[in-house]
C-alpha cells in the first residue's frame, strides 16, 4: 500500500512472523490459496520510506512480526500524518514497541 508517499507491506501466512504457529511452520505456501476464509490474529509489517528504503527498526531488522491488526493501524495513521520533511521512524518504532517479543 502507498500511504504519503511511504509504501506499507502488511502479510500473514505461512513462513511470515505471525502468532499462529500452525500457520507459519506447519501449513504448505500455497495453501492459504485454496482456503475460503483465512487469517490470524497477527501479521509482519515492513515499511519503505519515500526514497524507497526500508525503515530499519529498534533492533536493526527491517521487518517487524507479530503486528496486531490495531498496531498496523496506528503505523498507518502515523504514516498518513506525517509532513514532508520528517522522519517518522522513531515514532513508527514507538508504536511497535509494545509488540517485541
Amino acid at each position: 500500500m502507498d500511504v504519503n508517499g511511504f509504501r506499507i507491506s502488511v502479510q500473514f501466512g505461512p513462513g511470515n512472523y505471525i502468532a499462529d504457529g500452525d500457520i507459519r511452520f506447519r501449513t504448505e505456501q500455497d495453501e492459504p490459496m485454496s482456503c475460503v476464509n483465512w487469517g490470524t490474529d497477527t501479521a509482519e509489517v515492513l515499511i519503505w520510506d519515500r526514497n524507497d528504503t526500508p525503515i530499519t527498526w529498534d533492533g536493526g531488522d527491517q521487518v517487524i512480526g507479530w503486528v496486531t491488526s490495531d498496531t498496523v493501524g496506528r503505523l498507518i495513521g502515523c504514516l498518513a500524518s506525517c509532513p514532508p520533511d520528517f522522519d517518522p521512524t522513531a515514532a513508527l518504532n514507538q508504536i511497535a514497541s509494545n509488540i517485541r517479543l
